[in-house]
């Protein structure tokens, strides 16, 4: 199962009053997640600076969530408004993002050049979301 089938039968069939879009901010790579005082941040690189923007999660599976998005430079999403479906979905987002990427990764290792291992990750990514329509 690819991930963009998993997230339509999870997230997409739900009702529009049950989830909540989301645009995913243009950045260089996602860093990290934190717990801090006010609730869990998820820190990005703003694309084309060195600087470091975060977004506010209520949860660390909605942060997680997100980030696994992220990764696959998805422009936008819809999120479950219930947190414990998120936390329901997640663990099999991230096994079929991890089993996405291991494939990629024995292929990128055969490229040299960086621009071609982007390039290639940008449409195996793509493809896995079904945005090859």
């Amino acid at each position: 199962m690819l991930i963009g089938d998993y997230y339509r039968e999870k997230v997409m069939s739900l009702p529009r009053k049950d989830r909540k879009k989301f645009e995913i901010p243009l950045h260089s790579g996602v860093t990290r997640i934190e717990n801090e005082i006010f609730g869990w941040k998820l820190y990005y690189l703003i694309l084309g600076r060195k600087s470091e923007e975060f977004i506010e999660c209520r949860t660390e599976e909605e942060a997680r969530y997100l980030k696994i998005f992220m990764e696959l430079e998805a422009r936008e999403i819809y999120i479950p408004k219930d947190e414990k479906l998120i936390a329901e979905i997640l663990p099999k987002l991230e096994y079929l993002k991890k089993q996405t990427d291991d494939l990629l990764n024995e292929y990128l290792s055969a490229l040299m050049q960086r621009k071609y291992r982007e390039q290639l990750r940008f449409m195996v990514y793509k493809e896995v979301m079904g945005e090859n329509d």
